[in-house]
């Protein structure tokens, strides 16, 4: 798993998180990020990985490291280890967060704390900027949100991306407002956990890109079988009410919109 017994100890969730990107210029519709963030209860972290990689040996899995994207192709769906995946995030009850960071709403706005940079913060990065808003919308959902309880310290893995690009990096918050006690910027093939932010993550951008070109009389004119069932797992994730978007008002309404249920 790669995670420390002794920092288990001192928390009583950890988090796994992953991000994707949207970009203008690679012919989407917009510039953001969304990070994502998967809660699993820390006594549930050996049974969740066992789970996970009896499901992958059962449908013949044998890359070392998962990712999403060498895993389900267009050409080999394999929906059915996407519909077993999908059903442990439901039998384990496994909280998924999401935010939105958009570059055109925030970068410009954000330059104000830029006086603020140093050796570890960049407000000028707008890969950081995102890293910023996320865990400051998720710490504080996790805090105040009810009826949602998850315990009062969290622990933070992230695949590495801003931070942890060469070496395993880790960032305390000893302030008490902060229930993230610690993030850790890892390669995911230390941290076998990480492959529920990247499983999530995929099926929003897949369910995403598609619900984006669908046509606007509700038509949908060559949509993939992958994408389909992407946005059906999606769905099944939504209605168990395991889906929880960080930055908008409405999520109950925006999220039936959007998955159109």
């Amino acid at each position: 798993m790669g995670i420390s017994d002794k920092i288990i100890d001192e928390v009583d969730q950890i988090l796994f998180a992953d991000e994707t990107k949207f970009s203008l210029n690679n012919g989407d519709v917009e510039d953001a990020i969304f990070y994502f963030g998967i809660a699993v209860n820390k006594n549930e972290i050996g049974i969740i990985n066992s789970d996970l990689k009896i499901i992958l040996a059962n449908h013949r899995f044998q890359g070392t490291t998962f990712h999403s994207t060498s895993i389900f192709k267009e050409s080999r769906p394999r929906l059915a280890l996407m519909d077993d995946i999908a059903d442990l995030f439901v039998k384990y009850n496994l909280h998924c967060f999401c935010y939105k960071y958009s570059k055109l709403d925030l970068f410009e706005t954000t330059q104000i704390l830029s006086s603020l940079n140093n050796e570890i913060l960049n407000f000028k990065n707008q890969e950081f900027q995102a890293l910023f808003y996320f865990l400051i919308f998720l710490n504080t959902h996790l805090r105040d949100a009810t009826p949602l309880t998850f315990g009062q310290k969290f622990l933070m893995y992230f695949d590495r991306n801003v931070y942890g690009k060469v070496d395993i990096e880790g960032f305390n918050f000893p302030d008490d407002r902060f229930v993230i006690k610690r993030m850790t910027f890892s390669e995911k093939s230390l941290i076998s956990l990480l492959a529920l932010p990247d499983f999530f993550g995929y099926l929003f951008r897949k369910s995403k890109i598609m619900l984006n070109k669908s046509n606007p009389d509700g038509i949908d004119f060559g949509v993939s079988e992958l994408a389909v069932n992407c946005h059906s797992s999606l769905i099944k994730l939504t209605k168990a009410k395991l889906f929880h978007f960080l930055n908008v008002d409405r999520e109950s309404e925006i999220l039936k919109q959007m998955f159109k249920f």
